[in-house]
């Protein structure tokens, strides 16, 4: 009986770590889609010079198929909801996706 109750602790434990890596292997690391997120924060208010207010949201998602953190921007001015998604590339914030081509906010870093 007592070695049943460890095989199967062990056996939970196990199944925990291998669905925890699972998951953060299609999800990627919090941190890091935290920090994506405010690193296009600081890019679109200084570099961009968006006022803080015209934000309204921005989301760290991570791409499984390319393996890159990218975040996913919501202006307050944009009708119906417009998603622009932006990611680092050669060392610079690029506009690298859009939901609508008709967007207020498209950029001549969008490619």
């Amino acid at each position: 009986m007592r070695l049943m109750n460890r095989t199967t602790i062990i056996a939970g434990v196990v199944l925990a770590i291998v669905a925890g890596g699972i998951y953060l292997s299609l999800t990627g690391l919090p941190y890091k889609r935290s920090q994506i997120a405010s690193e296009v924060r600081e890019y679109l208010i200084d570099t961009r010079s968006y006022p803080a207010t015209n934000i309204q949201e921005i989301r760290g998602i991570y791409s499984f198929k390319s393996g890159e953190y990218e975040a996913e921007v919501r202006f307050t001015d944009e009708p119906g909801g417009v998603n622009y998604t932006y990611a680092k590339a050669e060392g610079a914030f690029r506009l690298v996706g859009a939901s609508s081509l008709y967007g207020n906010h498209m950029d001549e870093t969008f490619y």
